[in-house]
């Protein structure tokens, strides 16, 4: 069993764990808590599910992100961190050079 679950593609995988957290989270709201933000685990399924849900749904265009990109995150969001005023330009700049950077044909 173990090696059919890692054989599947990541997306796969991902569907599936972000639709079992979708389902706890639509039942802990439901049924088992009346205020499952005031309940820790419970209140960290229900935010950590929909992003989950939202990479599943994105994968296709995340593969096609350049690894440059990707390695120029973390610095950027730390300087972002250490120096707020600094998003201001960071994002206009992001969203220009991913609209204007050439796709991969596949």
């Amino acid at each position: 069993m173990r090696e059919y679950w890692f054989n599947l593609p990541m997306r796969t995988r991902l569907g599936v764990v972000s639709s079992l957290l979708l389902g706890v989270a639509v039942l802990s709201i439901v049924l088992w808590t009346r205020d499952p933000v005031h309940h820790k685990p419970l209140n960290s399924v229900i935010r950590f599910a929909p992003i989950l849900f939202l990479l599943w749904l994105a994968w296709a265009d995340l593969r096609s992100i350049p690894i440059w990109f990707w390695l120029a995150v973390p610095p950027v969001l730390i300087f972002c961190l250490i120096k707020p005023g600094a998003w201001l330009v960071v994002i206009p700049v992001t969203l220009c050079a991913l609209f204007v950077m050439p796709k991969k044909m596949k």
